[in-house]
């Protein structure tokens, strides 16, 4: 039986440690199906566009003098301007290499998820899929050298209206943060899957607040 707090009718929740095949974290169970369908798509989706993709963990901080003063609209758009930043720097990379002949491209696919800690502040998750012919490895926070790492802590601060400070990179980076996975190695998919259905869980997450609790890129 669900607990309370995981209610959500527009949600079917499992205990399945296994989701079309694929081994998902046991320890965080429930997870919400449609989640895992999501992920399991978008992940498909960057397979289907390079056969070779880089996946990158990441979460992204809100200091404590700024998430003080957020307000619940500020949150609700959040999501949506830092997406819309990270897209526009890495078209921007893409473009300046470009002048100098021709690269590849990539899109910016992603999934994301919204948490509510013991302390009632909202934190985010992001697990983001690049072409690996673009982006091998992702790189160093508070590097010398612009990375995929700085990049996206570029676009969190302009999420946030706060100047970049590239000394203070406000991204954090868990441990083994990246994965590649290829078309023609399923054991690639499967790693990657079970370390990103962290954010598919149930529990942390706060229904009826109007705000979305996880998300995928669309196209």
């Amino acid at each position: 039986m669900l607990l309370p707090r995981y209610s959500n009718a527009n949600l079917h929740f499992t205990y399945n440690p296994v989701f079309k095949g694929l081994r998902i974290q046991e320890d965080y169970l429930p997870m919400a199906s449609e989640y895992l369908q999501a992920l399991y798509d978008t992940m498909h989706k960057a397979l289907n566009d390079y056969p070779r993709v880089l996946a990158v963990r990441i979460d992204p901080v809100i200091p404590t003098e700024i998430s003080g003063r957020m307000t619940l609209e500020d949150h609700k758009g959040l999501i949506a301007r830092f997406t819309a930043s990270i897209k526009a720097i890495i078209k921007h990379d893409r473009e300046r290499k470009r002048q100098n002949g021709w690269v590849p491209d990539t899109k910016v696919r992603y999934v994301w998820s919204r948490e509510v800690g013991s302390n009632g502040k909202p934190h985010y998750h992001f697990f983001l899929l690049f072409n690996r012919d673009v982006y091998h490895m992702p790189g160093k926070a508070c590097s010398q050298n612009e990375n995929l790492i700085s990049r996206v802590s570029r676009a969190w601060y302009s999420a946030l209206g706060v100047t970049w400070n590239p000394q203070e990179p406000w991204v954090h980076v868990p441990d083994n943060p990246y994965y590649w996975i290829s078309r023609d190695d399923a054991n690639s998919f499967q790693e990657a899957f079970y370390r990103a259905s962290y954010l598919c869980k149930a529990d942390t997450k706060q229904y009826g607040l109007g705000m979305r609790t996880f998300g995928t890129s669309r196209n």
